[in-house]
């Protein structure tokens, strides 16, 4: 019982000890973080302004640390280039706004590369995470696919989707594919699907 006591004091203990987000002192800028690999870290921030600094906080469940000075957006200490940080707003499904465009940071390769391109913000409706549309424009993530049935669109799971016309895999129509008889199998993954003449997987017929 003791050494069980010991255990918890010293999860506790080191728990504690891990320290993330932004921190100013002597009038510059730092992201601390922790990792398992490298333990403990401080990274200084140098295109932050000290002055302007603060952090932001938005009621989305991602796990992003936002900051921004007067020039500048930060997440999780990294500067996001041509994003204006005094509009920037949270609009929901991890998609985010400024004044000029739409962003998505549900899932990326480059963080710096989240601009939802060639729709009208105005337009922008969520529809269910990751799909949202503006127009006749449906977006996947960031990527985008022009459908003149968008109204009739329907999300099946996050990779899937369907219209009366088509079957949609991401961003792309899946030719050949029926509509009416299409589902998703698999459920785990979410990545393979069926209708009544094929097997699908990763948007390709199954071999």
């Amino acid at each position: 019982m003791v050494n069980r006591y010991i255990i918890v004091f010293f999860l506790i203990y080191s728990l504690s000890g891990c320290r993330q987000g932004y921190k100013v002192e002597s009038e510059k800028v730092y992201y601390e973080y922790w990792n398992e690999a490298n333990g403990q870290g401080k990274q200084y921030m140098a295109q932050a302004d000290a002055k302007t600094f603060q952090k932001l906080k938005f009621d989305c469940d991602c796990s992003f640390d936002f900051g921004k000075d007067e020039k500048h957006l930060f997440i999780d200490g990294e500067p996001i280039r041509d994003i204006d940080p005094n509009t920037f707003k949270f609009i929901g499904n991890y998609v985010f706004a400024d004044k000029d465009a739409a962003y998505f940071f549900g899932f990326y390769d480059n963080i710096n590369d989240c601009a939802i391109q060639g729709i009208e913000l105005d337009k922008l409706q969520l529809i269910k995470y990751p799909w949202s549309k503006a127009g006749k424009i449906l977006i996947h993530g960031r990527d985008t696919l022009t459908i003149d049935d968008i109204n009739d669109f329907q999300p099946l799971s996050e990779d899937w989707g369907k219209t009366k016309k088509h079957v949609i895999y991401g961003n792309e129509i899946l030719e050949g594919a029926d509509p009416e008889t299409f589902k998703v199998i698999n459920s785990y993954t979410g990545k393979n699907g069926k209708d009544k003449n094929h097997t699908y997987e990763f948007g390709k017929i199954k071999k």
